[in-house]
């Protein structure tokens, strides 16, 4: 069969049956040309032909397919993978001031190191979801932080919105821990009644949730409690030391 179109404001052919579909095949006709052959009594778009009818339906079907839906909040997740990565960072802060010689006891206590201790911390997670969409507690649930069109965030959009979580979601680490209570209270109400945290409800920025399967979940159960044993190692001395310090107090008051 010979089949001509209309191309560009051209006529062009005549084609054959084969040649045409190869260039829907190709994507190179919308369908939307005018096309003619012998026994028709008009011009008819060429998605009406009832040789390539089935092609063209058959690609709207496929480009009419929804999305997949959203993936939970997963909100607990998020919560034991970030409280992992804090309690990395607190790990390497701690055993950095006791190779450097520092008073563990003295530094918590002082100013400077309440207020300033977690700055490298916001920029080392804007820093990992900039470049890898991840942290280390997120990467071993299966969690990744990205843009709606699921690329990474901008480096000042990944410090913004960790900014954003150390105030709302850790109430800055106020002791005592009232406060993140509080923002950790409100921050699960709120991400369970609109399906995203504070944060990334106002950052535009999506949480995508892979996992995690059984294998993942107990590898991050082992990493957790092994870090949170070192810590807890590193962080007994001073503490025992607190203790006396305060029990010596009340004695000689």
């Amino acid at each position: 069969m010979n089949i001509w179109i209309v191309e560009s404001g051209e006529k062009r052919g005549p084609f054959q049956i084969y040649e045409l579909r190869d260039r829907i095949e190709r994507e190179e006709l919308t369908g939307e040309e005018l096309s003619w052959h012998r026994d028709q009594d008009e011009w008819v778009p060429l998605k009406e032909l009832d040789v390539f009818r089935s092609e063209f339906e058959d690609s709207e079907l496929v480009s009419g397919t929804p999305p997949p839906l959203p993936s939970s909040p997963q909100p607990f997740l998020r919560f034991w993978a970030r409280w992992f990565d804090v309690m990395l960072y607190l790990l390497f802060v701690y055993t950095g001031l006791l190779v450097t010689g520092q008073e563990i006891v003295e530094a918590l206590f002082s100013p400077w190191f309440r207020y300033l201790y977690f700055l490298p911390f916001l920029i080392m997670e804007a820093l990992a979801i900039h470049l890898y969409k991840t942290t280390p507690g997120k990467f071993l649930l299966g969690i990744r932080v990205v843009t709606s069109e699921e690329g990474a965030l901008p480096l000042g959009s990944a410090l913004v919105r960790a900014v954003r979580v150390f105030i709302l979601g850790m109430g800055i680490m106020f002791w005592p821990m009232f406060l993140p209570v509080i923002c950790h209270g409100l921050c699960l109400w709120f991400t369970l009644r609109n399906g995203e945290a504070p944060w990334d409800f106002v950052g535009r920025s999506k949480v995508r949730v892979a996992g995690p399967f059984f294998l993942p979940g107990i590898l991050f159960m082992v990493a957790f409690a092994v870090v949170f044993a070192l810590l807890a190692l590193v962080l007994l001395p001073s503490l025992i030391e607190l203790g006396e310090k305060l029990e010596k107090g009340r004695g000689t008051t």
